[in-house]
């Protein structure tokens, strides 16, 4: 199950000044690790844009941690990814691809 682990309280502005709320995904996989992710919705339509996965670590508590440390500057390259090859995902699915291995 697909679980939010952090909202950031500063929305992304792209180049063209379009605004969005960024989230940090994350759930558990096989062999009892957890993936983690960001999704962008914009502001001004609800539309979402995952990244593919972006980390993985060791359990749930290392993932928040991993998004704790976020910013602007990882997010224009994750912004980039999302648009680029990420998942365009709907109003409740908020999954990248799920990576198995």
């Amino acid at each position: 199950m697909d679980t939010r682990l952090q909202q950031f309280e500063t929305p992304f502005t792209d180049g063209d000044g379009k605004t969005y709320v960024v989230s940090a995904y994350g759930r558990s996989r096989a062999h009892d690790t957890w993936q983690g992710w960001l999704v962008f919705e914009r502001q001004s339509d609800g539309r979402r844009f995952a990244t593919p996965v972006e980390t993985t670590q060791p359990d749930e508590e290392a993932t928040r941690y991993w998004a704790t440390g976020l910013g602007a500057t990882y997010f224009d390259g994750a912004f980039l990814r999302a648009m680029n090859g990420g998942e365009k995902v709907g109003a409740h699915s908020v999954c990248p691809a799920v990576a198995t291995e």
